[in-house]
């Protein structure tokens, strides 16, 4: 017998129409630039939301994880080369779409080990190709841990991101089940030393793996002491059979105790809500902040 759990219905989403215009618009925008995005690789629920608004979420370096991450619906897999022409893509993907703040994101590449790369190059260089054709845009990345490495870190503080998001993602105690590659220390260390070096900085977490309330608490402190600038807090969907069960759906009444928290103990921006995902409200957020 399955003990599936049911999805609550403020967790169900709409499809999107076939007569959809800006969706349609989209898709044909990042077909034609041979752009991947973490809406489709991450199967996230707001993606008919956010097409039809008219943006998305660019996802670079590729479609393929050098980690094992067990709740990420992305394919882990040997990954192939870089598209050396992409960072131009993406610039014009921004530019037809008429974004004023775009969020970049990427997979994780441990494979780039030459010259302390680990992707952070082609971050650089794609902000760089996004502002030479969009003067104004903001741009937020939300980047892997680049294995600690500063001199990877340092690259992308040269290169002035308007936010930097590195995603925590869970509390420490289930690292080893949900992250096994990861370190709950290197990535608190990493959202540290980038603020230190003068950047807006913002993190997120899921909710129903397992972790405790005090656990919660426990990790937005722990945010709080790298002087964070946003999180962003949501509710965990199992994409696939293969991927962690859900531990538990949480309540509206227990988003609203996670956020007060947020606001009553840290000075942290908080963006809590159970379809919250890391660019949800991104640019709402950031204005938040200035």
């Amino acid at each position: 017998m399955s003990n599936k759990k049911r999805l609550p219905e403020y967790l169900k989403t709409k499809l999107a129409s076939l007569d959809d215009i800006e969706y349609k618009n989209v898709r044909m925008i990042l077909n034609k630039n041979n752009l991947n995005t973490v809406c489709d690789g991450a199967r996230c629920p707001n993606k008919c939301e956010c097409y039809s608004s008219r943006t998305a979420t660019f996802l670079i370096l590729g479609n393929t994880c050098t980690r094992n991450c067990a709740f990420c619906n992305i394919s882990q897999k040997t990954p192939i080369g870089i598209d050396l022409n992409e960072p131009y893509h993406v610039a014009l993907a921004v530019l037809e779409l008429g974004l004023k703040y775009c969020v970049i994101t990427s997979v994780t590449r441990d494979d780039l080990k030459e010259n302390n790369d680990y992707g952070s190059i082609h971050y650089v260089n794609t902000i760089n190709e996004v502002r030479k054709l969009n003067k104004d845009v903001k741009i937020e990345i939300l980047t892997p841990d680049f294995k600690g490495d500063k001199i990877a870190l340092k690259r992308i503080v040269d290169a002035h991101p308007d936010v930097f998001n590195h995603n925590i993602e869970t509390i420490e105690r289930l690292y080893p089940i949900a992250r096994q590659m990861a370190n709950y220390n290197c990535s608190l260390e990493v959202l540290r030393y980038m603020k230190k070096c003068g950047l807006k900085t913002k993190s997120g977490f899921m909710l129903g793996l397992g972790e405790s309330m005090d656990e919660i608490k426990k990790l937005i402190l722990d945010l709080a002491e790298t002087d964070l600038d946003i999180v962003t807090v949501g509710q965990y969907i199992q994409p696939s059979k293969k991927h962690l069960e859900v531990s538990r759906y949480y309540t509206l009444d227990e988003y609203k105790i996670i956020e007060d928290f947020i606001k009553e103990n840290t000075d942290i921006y908080p963006v809590v809500a159970p379809l919250a995902r890391s660019s949800y409200k991104a640019l709402d957020a950031y204005k938040a902040i200035l």
